[in-house]
């Protein structure tokens, strides 16, 4: 299991649209899975997916559970793909000082013996992930 944080100086709920409805403003260019420098990636409540300029499609992931602006839950492709998923939650906790983003990944129910080999990966990512969020905020 990989568990990491970041801390946003705003509200839980301006954190929550930061991190979804905001997501292509500051989403890692090299944690983009369609290598085109204008993809867009896009997270709502029913979907998480990238586009190219051309139209073409990768599902990232489906989403578990949407729940402004506490809780999210994704089963993650990246790494594996939508029969092997893994699972990502991103909780929003409110502190005094703003909110703190906190991401849980671990392996999926189909992922158990894929898990392992892409962890370092993975935590690797959300690094990359977490502080291209904290610099995006306004």
């Amino acid at each position: 299991m990989i568990e990491k944080s970041i801390h946003l100086s705003c509200s839980l709920e301006r954190a929550f649209v930061l991190f979804t409805d905001r997501i292509n403003e500051w989403w890692p260019p090299e944690r983009r899975h369609i290598k085109h420098p204008q993809s867009v990636i896009a997270l709502r409540e029913d979907r998480f997916w990238e586009t190219a300029p051309d139209g073409t499609e990768v599902e990232l992931g489906s989403v578990r559970a949407w729940e402004p602006p506490r809780r999210l839950v994704l089963d993650w492709f990246p790494g594996t793909d939508p029969e092997h998923p893994t699972l990502v939650e991103v909780l929003f906790v409110a502190d005094a000082k703003g909110t703190c983003v906190q991401v849980t990944h671990r392996a999926g129910a189909n992922s158990a013996d894929l898990f392992p080999m892409r962890a370092p990966r993975y935590a690797a990512s959300w690094d990359l992930v977490l502080q291209a969020l904290a610099a995006s905020e306004p």
